[in-house]
């Protein structure tokens, strides 16, 4: 019946336009029927541009990110060679300045432990290296090589528990014995009495009297010089010039040679 009454309608409005009039009012009451059975559509397209402008805004930020790690790695490398550059530039300069004959060599190890500090050079006794060669790097003394191979040697840090070199103070002349304490930073100067004239930032160089360290070559400043009531001997501690553990380029004093 319903579908009689339809189609009657239908016709009647096509032939007579019986339901012009109304038109505009029946389209008001169907726009909210509308509205509900489209949303659904325009919900699924607007998740689906959200969903792929985040997807790319992730992935633009990935991009960046990856960008800025590559562009902070090449500034770091870009610092290093300018550091390096800096250092052989320093390293050159003290050369200059070594009256004896100098081999330079590179630093490829580096051995330390609570009994030891030894660094590995690239220089052996096929470049003229032999042991109780003086060694130094751009700053001051840094130890002296005690084993050799034909491509490598090995280099005793002054710094070492069981190094000990002859020493004098630059200001006063007073000579003594500077002794490693196995601490890189620190080392102590040896039986230095009470009433001598010492005093913090003072600089010690090698005497010379081991005959083998050639003499007036900086080995450290003294950092602090303390007396202990009842001790005949003042506690001085000094810190090594040398760059001990970050020096990557040295100098061995051929000094048989000089001599």
């Amino acid at each position: 019946m319903l579908v009689i009454i339809s189609v009657a309608m239908i016709l009647a409005d096509i032939r007579y336009s019986t339901f012009s009039q109304v038109r505009p009012y029946l389209t008001l009451l169907v726009t909210p029927i509308q509205v509900v059975v489209n949303t659904p559509q325009k919900l699924l397209y607007w998740s689906s541009e959200h969903l792929a402008s985040r997807e790319g805004l992730v992935a633009e930020n990935q991009a960046l990110q990856s960008e800025i790690l590559l562009l902070r790695s090449r500034q770091q490398r870009l610092d290093s060679l300018q550091a390096e550059n800096v250092r052989l530039r320093e390293l050159l300069d003290a050369s200059q300045r070594v009256d004896e004959k100098i081999v330079m060599a590179e630093v490829i190890g580096f051995d330390q432990n609570a009994y030891s500090h030894r660094l590995m050079i690239d220089k052996g006794f096929s470049s003229g290296a032999y042991v109780g060669q003086p060694v130094l790097d751009a700053t001051g003394v840094l130890g002296q090589v005690v084993e050799t191979a034909a491509y490598s040697s090995r280099v005793l840090l002054i710094a070492d528990a069981s190094h000990f070199i002859p020493v004098q103070l630059s200001r006063t002349g007073l000579r003594g014995i500077l002794r490693g304490t196995g601490d890189l930073k620190e080392m102590e100067l040896m039986s230095v009495p009470r009433s001598v004239d010492i005093k913090k930032g003072d600089i010690l160089t090698t005497s010379g009297l081991d005959n083998r360290f050639p003499s007036g070559y900086p080995v450290g400043v003294v950092r602090s010089v303390k007396h202990t009531q009842g001790k005949s001997y003042a506690d001085v501690s000094v810190v090594p010039l040398a760059q001990l553990g970050r020096s990557r380029h040295v100098m061995l004093i051929d000094k048989s040679k000089a001599d």
